[in-house]
């Protein structure tokens, strides 16, 4: 049995889904272990081995003692720790890109100071801080035992200039179909995912919407376990606060809701979530603002609705429930079960 070495970014961290669904993936294909630089902030119960780390040493210290026959970095920042621990130990090593990493090597240059103090940073206080400088991005890419670097479709552009286009490898979101699988009635609830303050603003995005809706909708505000903004004035009387829920409790949540509410603006604000295929498995419809093609298409053809202005909400909110569209959604979802993750570390040459 093959023996793999997750870097996580803050593992086990209820909203990183994409991550916990790979790293339970390969647990039940192969040994274990994740090491994470920081704790999580919203944390949940995890059977899979996993372990923190200040510094490259102590990260070197456990890698050697669980002698991995190779390496998972997920998150650009992570990747310098990947590559050192790989290239001492003789292993190879792959990375899995993210949303929020696109951002990543931008950070630190707003200004010729800043850019300065970035570059003269180590890699491991690069990664500490969330950033990625080009020269060190080079020397992962150049590295002989990098294996492959997986990012989603529409963020390839993002990342295609600091990477061989041979290593670079489309990665579609995973989940397990089966677990959220439901094709009996919805309850008549709205389900908001997103934030729904605009930055340090008490008013709410969508609060017009929300007050017309005609039926409870419900806002959990991840990523703080329990977090309630009750001190935020102007809520509308139909939107309810919702507390934190595990994500094994989360499949009969959904059956409360008819449609999900995606909140976010911009072309990368953004990435393929996996909120949105939990919810079509459950029959739950998604109404998402457009935002970048990959992202529009993921969206229709799981049956969800598109919008351009959010006047145009309450129009799609009455098209739902639509059994045909419905029906789109747990065909698309089916097509994203965490099976497929298989076929696409195939690529980069890891079989379990």
């Amino acid at each position: 049995m093959k023996r793999v070495l997750v870097l996580a970014k803050s593992f086990p961290h209820a909203s990183h889904n994409y991550i916990n669904n790979d790293v339970e993936y390969l647990a039940s294909r192969a040994e274990i272990l994740v090491l994470s630089l920081n704790q999580p902030r919203s944390p949940f119960y995890s059977t899979v081995p996993f372990d923190y780390f200040d510094n490259r040493k102590q990260l070197m210290e456990q890698a050697r003692v669980f002698k991995p026959d190779i390496v998972l970095g997920w998150m650009l920042p992570n990747h310098a720790f990947a590559r050192h621990v790989a290239e001492n130990l003789g292993v190879p090593f792959i990375l899995k890109l993210h949303t929020s990493d696109y951002n990543a090597p931008k950070r630190g240059w707003s200004s010729l100071a800043r850019r300065l103090h970035t570059n003269c940073m180590s890699e491991e206080k690069l990664s500490k801080a969330y950033r990625a400088t080009h020269r060190s991005i080079a020397k992962t890419a150049n590295s002989k035992y990098l294996q492959g670097v997986f990012c989603l479709p529409g963020f390839r552009e993002v990342f295609a200039p600091f990477f061989p286009e041979k290593k670079l490898f489309n990665m579609q979101p995973r989940f397990f179909y089966d677990k959220f699988h439901d094709e009996g009635p919805n309850g008549d609830r709205i389900l908001i995912v997103g934030s729904l303050l605009q930055g340090r603003s008490t008013r709410f995005a969508f609060g017009d919407v929300i007050a017309g809706a005609g039926c409870p909708v419900d806002w959990y505000p991840v990523s703080t376990p329990g977090y309630m903004w009750t001190s935020v004035p102007n809520r509308p009387p139909n939107l309810h606060l919702q507390r934190y829920v595990p994500p094994d409790a989360m499949p009969p949540i959904y059956k409360r809701y008819k449609a999900m509410l995606l909140a976010g603006t911009g072309k990368f604000s953004r990435g393929l979530s996996l909120s949105v295929l939990e919810g079509q498995a459950a029959g739950v419809q998604t109404i998402a603002p457009s935002l970048r093609p990959d992202f529009d298409d993921f969206i229709t053809k799981g049956g969800g609705y598109l919008f351009n202005d959010i006047s145009e909400i309450p129009d799609l909110l009455k098209k739902i429930p639509d059994p045909a569209h419905r029906a789109m959604g747990f065909r698309n979802a089916r097509d994203y079960d965490m099976q497929g993750a298989g076929d696409e570390f195939a690529l980069a040459g890891l079989s379990l």
